[in-house]
């Protein structure tokens, strides 16, 4: 349940990142691994966090 809860808040990080106008894109040939703005590639879990750390989420596990 953790896992989907993750996977669920990563999906929207994504969407919320977008929505603010950053670019961010799936590294192929990996899984869970995204590239924003052009930089290096990072993990689902730091793209959340990255989305937190911008105010765009919540940083509760509800929100």
């Amino acid at each position: 349940m953790i896992g989907v809860m993750l996977t669920d808040r990563i999906i929207r990080a994504v969407a919320v990142l977008r929505a603010g106008g950053h670019h961010v894109e799936e590294v192929r040939g990996t899984a869970n691994v995204y590239r924003v703005d052009g930089r290096d590639p990072v993990t689902g879990p730091v793209v959340l966090a990255l989305a937190i750390r911008l105010g765009l989420m919540d940083g509760s596990r509800d929100g």
